[in-house]
């Protein structure tokens, strides 16, 4: 792996984020936190937006909260690299508003290349009942019922490495999904404009017998699908072997992946929140 030395700044952001009806209060903690984060990138080292779409403070029902609508984690020319201080979150209620309150400080590198525009969609294929579905597109979607088939559809624009990870909010652990048990260890290689499907019975070096499914005990259940992508071959298994995944908890993923980003310029990650509701299709 290449070795930068790069000088790290120290930055901080705050937001209000108005909750939507749609979200719950876990998911709006998140989105908080992370535009936090992307406030104090934004702040700290511009944007690549040159339009009217950058950060705004707008007003809904007298409550003034920062707009986030046209700006992402790829739009920002810095990249976080790790927290100096605990995330403070406080929920508040104003004109029978929900109100997330978010402050983060870390510290942060600028980027001196692009991002790279992964296309990635998480699938539904649908109740486990014993049969193999195809797994192709057209089932895009962050919803799921409990025992619903999982996969992931990827393309990158260039050549590169990816490793698929899930954290469970409930629990506060990650587990490594991909690169497989089994396996060296090493981030999957993925081809320029070709299209994967991960997790699932439809990927060659696929090796469990039966397709992925999540599940979940309590009423509705949130995981969060983080992808690492980097065009230079990383190590995937750092953590401890657990029954069918490697498994670490939060501080040790943090702690590595703030590590990797130190040191490889073109290693970014992307998340997505899954919804899994404790009911079963008919």
């Amino acid at each position: 792996m290449p070795f930068y030395a790069q000088q790290l700044h120290h930055v901080c952001g705050e937001v209000n984020y108005v909750v939507p009806e749609t979200q719950t209060v876990a998911e709006a903690k998140h989105t908080a936190v992370l535009q936090a984060r992307i406030q104090a990138l934004a702040e700290e080292f511009g944007t690549v937006i040159t339009q009217n779409s950058t950060l705004t403070t707008h007003t809904r029902e007298g409550v003034a909260s920062s707009s986030f609508n046209s700006i992402s984690e790829n739009d920002v020319r810095g990249i976080w690299v790790e927290d100096t201080k605990e995330p403070v979150i406080n929920v508040l209620y104003k004109n029978d508003l929900m109100v997330i309150h978010a402050k983060v400080c870390g510290k942060a590198k600028p980027i001196e290349s692009s991002l790279v525009e992964l296309e990635v969609q998480t699938l539904n294929y649908g109740f486990c009942n014993g049969e193999v579905h195809p797994f192709r597109s057209g089932y895009e979607t962050t919803q799921y019922n409990d025992s619903d088939f999982f996969g992931v559809r990827l393309r990158s624009p260039v050549d590169g490495y990816v490793a698929l990870l899930i954290r469970d909010d409930n629990t506060d652990n990650v587990s490594i999904v991909m690169p497989y048990m089994g396996s060296d260890g090493y981030a999957r290689e993925v081809k320029s404009n070709q299209e994967y499907f991960f997790l699932t019975d439809a990927d060659p070096e696929f090796p469990y017998p039966a397709s992925t499914i999540l599940t979940t005990e309590r009423k509705v259940e949130h995981n969060t699908l983080i992808v690492v992508f980097s065009q230079h071959r990383f190590s995937g298994s750092v953590s401890g072997q657990g029954d069918w995944f490697y498994e670490m908890d939060v501080p040790k993923y943090q702690k590595w992946i703030q590590s990797m980003r130190k040191h490889d310029l073109t290693m970014q990650t992307q998340e997505i929140i899954l919804t899994i509701n404790n009911k079963k299709r008919k």
